[in-house]
């Protein structure tokens, strides 16, 4: 019975003394060597203090009026010190202020002009006395400290300067000189103001709430993947993609902004949090850099032997959106769907030619059912390796036949020679063939670098490399985020099926906790994928949570207002309008969107990225550290 007393006896309260009696040997370690008080600052070990105690305040307080102060670049913390007081003073106090301001009223040797401030004064007055005399009236005594920490006394003067002038407008702030002690451990989180007759003024609930950064531009989070620097206030960026809606993104902008930059840095931060991480690389930058730390590097090309056989089913089972419908009424269907888009996308005239692809149809069925592959709509396909598919070519060879003996299917005979250099010609090697890719990498980069002039064949295997992705990405419950680089190439106003292919990849992976992030450096060409109302560059755009502006043209700044929802204030406008002088300058900065909020953010890469990311760069930045490692990389 003891032991039970024991174990639910009422907690004492712990106060902050008895918690540093227990952790002296902790706070002796992190405690300064010295510390020193001088009449306007403190030293404490190699840091200067100096804490001001606003002594006024402006009666023309407005919401967000301390923006400029809670996003100041500098060591400087806003500390308040609240209480709850009485009413009945306050109210006593407003009723002979109105009795006052009336009485001045009725003196007719009023100027208008004094007779309009005094208006104002007794409505005022008026609407605070409702305030209070409501049921949820109350009032705070307010004693605000500013606190500013810098690494020398010439630093110190600087940044006191700098937040005088900065809140002048509305409050006077004050050196406490001869009690910078007092005014440095009012600063503390102790619950101790030893300088409240210094700061005292009385505040509503409402006027308070202006004191308080609503509108603070911090995003940070306990776990997450840094992001950058916020630009305003040099602070880390760190977001939780776990705590989000999902984990898709969105990143423009133009050649040179700094785009490719910060997609490496994402890949890598994802990757070391055990995020697996795929990638269609139109431009070739991240292969090589990827097998350097043991990834797997695929380059499809028509030199190479690399292939994806877009005839090959991965899924084993039908995958279900996110309200838990299945997507398709088998796994055949679906394939059969990514088929036909495909097709279209290698020839154009397709898209409306019904009959035609309704033929097609046909002839894909009879491939798969042909007695060498015997796959059906009820076929299961745990048990199927890569060699059981048929490939572009058994396909081929059906069309040709089809067409030769049943004039039926003359509609697909455009289509045949279209096939042509995918099966037998330049571009065989690209796709027609068993897949040979091993995707039990964690990651992998889809290089298609050399298929950058024929932009077709570019198209078509970006799209197959995604189908491909999609398939692997809900196997199973493991997180995986598919990079998609230069999105814009499958964006066509021609044939928007691979954008809408795209989009509703987003919705599909997430449901399996994974995620895209798509970045283009093309607005223009990204939002041009549009089937009458509805935009598919758009649905992506907003079907990320997460969303990257690097600095781009106005026109291309003007297009993503007016074609999406995204709006920019001008302060966040002015960030994003490269000017061509500035353009290395800007590269880098830009606006990062999480939801509702957004940080003006700076990209960067830590030592260990930027060594191999590029080479010259990190020898430029870490001059010493390259001269003893001159063969990091």
């Amino acid at each position: 019975m003891f032991g039970l007393k024991k174990l639910f006896k009422k907690k004492e309260p712990e106060f902050i003394e008895n918690m540093m009696l227990d952790n002296s040997t902790f706070l002796d370690i992190i405690a300064p060597d010295s510390i020193q008080e001088h009449e306007d600052y403190m030293r404490l070990g190699g840091n200067y203090i100096r804490t001001l105690a606003i002594a006024h305040f402006a009666n023309d307080i407005r919401a967000n009026f301390l923006e400029k102060l809670h996003n100041i670049n500098a060591n400087v913390s806003v500390v308040h010190h609240i209480e709850p007081t009485s009413i009945e003073g306050m109210i006593k106090y407003l009723d002979r202020a109105a009795v006052e301001y009336k009485s001045q009223m009725r003196d007719s040797k009023l100027k208008e002009s004094e007779k309009s401030v005094i208006e104002n004064r007794l409505k005022d007055t008026m609407i605070m006395i409702e305030d209070l005399t409501s049921s949820d009236g109350v009032m705070f005594n307010e004693h605000m400290l500013i606190n500013i920490q810098a690494p020398n006394i010439k630093e110190l003067n600087r940044v006191t300067h700098l937040v005088k002038n900065m809140v002048s407008r509305h409050m006077k702030a004050i050196t406490p000189n001869l009690r910078m002690l007092d005014a440095f451990n009012s600063a503390l989180p102790l619950r101790k103001n030893m300088v409240k007759e210094l700061t005292y003024r009385n505040f509503s609930a409402e006027a308070l709430s202006a004191l308080f950064p609503f509108d603070e531009c911090e995003l940070f989070t306990d776990k997450g993947i840094i992001k950058g620097k916020n630009l305003k206030t040099n602070s880390v960026v760190i977001v939780d993609h776990d705590a989000l809606l999902n984990r898709n993104e969105f990143v423009v902008g133009p050649s040179g902004s700094g785009k490719s930059t910060y997609l490496w840095g994402d890949m890598m931060r994802r990757w070391n949090q055990g995020v697996k991480i795929r990638v269609v690389d139109p431009k070739g930058e991240f292969g090589g850099k990827f097998k350097k730390i043991g990834g797997t590097w695929v380059k499809i090309s028509p030199m190479n032997d690399h292939i994806i056989n877009p005839f090959e089913i991965t899924a084993t089972t039908i995958p279900r959106d996110e309200n838990g419908q299945p997507i398709a009424a088998s796994l055949l269907h679906k394939q059969i769907s990514n088929l036909k888009t495909m097709f279209t996308l290698m020839y154009n005239d397709l898209k409306n030619q019904q009959v035609a692809l309704a033929l097609l149809e046909k002839a894909i069925v009879q491939t798969y059912n042909d007695e060498q592959f015997n796959i059906n709509w009820d076929t299961d396909f745990t048990k199927k390796k890569s060699t059981d598919y048929p490939i572009l070519g058994d396909l081929y060879n059906v069309i040709g036949k089809l067409i030769k003996e049943n004039k039926e299917y003359e509609p697909l005979s455009g289509l045949y020679q279209v096939l042509y250099p995918y099966v037998e010609g330049s571009y065989s090697k690209a796709i027609n063939g068993h897949t040979n890719v091993d995707l039990s990498n964690d990651l992998i980069d889809f290089d298609i670098l050399d298929l950058k002039n024929d932009k077709e064949l570019q198209k078509v295997t970006m799209y197959n490399i995604l189908t491909f992705l999609e398939a692997d990405a809900i196997k199973d419950l493991e997180v995986v985020q598919v990079f998609v680089d230069e999105a814009h190439i499958i964006s066509d106003p021609r044939n928007p099926l691979a954008m809408e292919f795209l989009s509703n990849m987003y919705k599909l992976v997430r449901s399996f906790k994974g995620g895209v992030t798509s970045a283009t450096q093309q607005i223009g060409d990204f939002l041009s994928a549009q089937e009458g109302s509805k935009n598919h560059g758009e649905a992506v755009i907003l079907n990320s949570v997460t969303k990257l502006y690097l600095p781009m043209s106005k026109n291309e700044l003007d297009t993503i207002m007016e074609k999406t929802s995204e709006t920019f204030s001008e302060e966040e406008q002015k960030i994003l309008i490269i000017k061509d002088a500035d353009k290395e300058k800007s590269a880098g900065k830009g606006v990062y969107v999480v939801g509702s909020a957004k940080v003006s953010l700076n990209v960067e890469l830590t030592p260990a990225e930027l060594e191999l990311w590029n080479y010259e760069w990190y020898k430029t930045k870490y001059k010493d550290h390259a001269k003893v490692n001159p063969e990091a990389v």
